[in-house]
């Protein structure tokens, strides 16, 4: 048989080098849908970059806030005390029945484990781990 004049047969090597193109084709066209998928997660992970910044921003004010508001109830509860205790130390006569169910003031002579313990009577926050002259301070 004789082959067909302007026709030839695809050899071997001809069907492995369409097939390997085809081949190279179709992972050229996964590289660029990986790429494009690529960039998208990078345009996500910079939105959440953005959005945990903004965030921790938050938590900063907030803290801020926290601390100032904690600070400022200390002082006023503070200046009570020193208010109710001058009140009392102007009005003699009131003296009697003000401190009739109150502890006796602390004085410098008293051990640390006493003023823990007077620390604690009164609702003292972190007084196991004041020194006596922080404990005489909250307590006086």
């Amino acid at each position: 048989m004789a082959a067909k004049p302007g026709k030839t047969r695809p050899t071997k090597s001809d069907k492995k080098l369409a097939a390997a193109t085809a081949k190279v084709e179709d992972l050229t066209a996964e590289i660029v849908v990986l790429r494009d998928r690529v960039k998208t997660l990078e345009v996500e992970a910079s939105t959440w970059k953005k959005r945990a910044e903004k965030q921790r921003s938050r938590v900063q004010k907030v803290r801020a806030k926290a601390e100032q508001a904690i600070a400022e109830a200390n002082a006023k509860r503070k200046k009570a005390k020193a208010r109710a205790r001058q009140v009392i130390a102007d009005h003699p006569s009131a003296e009697p029945l003000a401190l009739r169910n109150a502890p006796k003031a602390p004085e410098p002579t008293w051990t640390v484990t006493q003023l823990r313990a007077a620390a604690k009577d009164q609702g003292i926050a972190g007084y196991s781990r004041m020194r006596k002259d922080q404990l005489l301070a909250e307590l006086i």
